[in-house]
């Protein structure tokens, strides 16, 4: 295929955020004094990869009012303590631009948060789109979470979604991607492993460890000419 664009999720592929997500959120329970049992660890496991407030509303069952609170709180502590990146993100960012691939980025989170860790670790430049919850009504699975990046793609830059691939971790990416037509890889850096492969409309050979080996798949099947390799 022609690739032109990559558009990453964020949390689970660039950002290294479940698992320390998970102790901040039983952290930040502690402090409001809200229950975070085995069972809701579950739920919470199963729910990744959703909108912040409702992830933490059903997952914990706290009423809406609350699980704002929660999220407010959650969010001033990654601002203050940044999450770190996924090992490869910058040097796979990086690798893109230099290639002329452009870079998006489709998340639920609030652009506040996003611009002021991008501009902490100097990554804004490396996203030709970033799509936010500002910019999109609408949430993985749901294909039209796409509308607005792609959207933006075409416009910008004449970029079709045949053009694009998108990279997620969660069951959620995986359908939203497969319904929109776009080629979709998974990475197992959040709370899906290779063993939920089978249940998920994708290749085994589309399941890759992390986005560290992202560009040895682009070399790979990209029909274009590769000026700098990854090595």
């Amino acid at each position: 295929m022609n690739i032109r664009a990559v558009i990453h999720d964020f949390d689970g592929v660039l950002n290294d955020s479940f698992h320390e997500g998970l102790r901040r959120i039983r952290n930040i329970c502690a402090t409001f004094e809200v229950n975070f049992t085995p069972v809701q660890r579950k739920k919470l496991t199963q729910l990744w990869g959703i909108p912040g407030e409702k992830l933490l509303q059903r997952g914990l069952d706290v009423s809406p009012a609350m699980a704002r609170r929660l999220y407010a709180a959650w969010e001033r502590l990654d601002i203050a303590d940044p999450i770190p990146l996924v090992p490869g993100t910058k040097e796979h960012l990086f690798w893109l631009r230099r290639n002329g691939f452009c870079g998006g980025l489709l998340t639920s989170r609030n652009r506040p948060n996003i611009e002021s860790i991008f501009e902490e670790m100097d990554l804004m430049r490396e996203f030709t789109v970033i799509s936010t919850k500002q910019e999109s009504p609408y949430s993985k699975p749901d294909p039209r979470v796409f509308d607005y990046i792609l959207g933006e793609f075409k416009s910008l830059c004449g970029i079709t979604k045949e053009e694009c691939i998108f990279v997620g971790d969660t069951p959620a990416d995986m359908k939203a991607g497969h319904e929109v037509g776009i080629e979709t890889i998974l990475v197992q850096t959040g709370p899906y492993l290779l063993r939920h492969a089978a249940e998920l409309p994708i290749p085994l050979e589309n399941v890759l460890n992390s986005i560290d080996d992202l560009p040895l798949w682009i070399e790979e099947h990209h029909n274009g000419e590769i000026k700098h390799p990854y090595i």
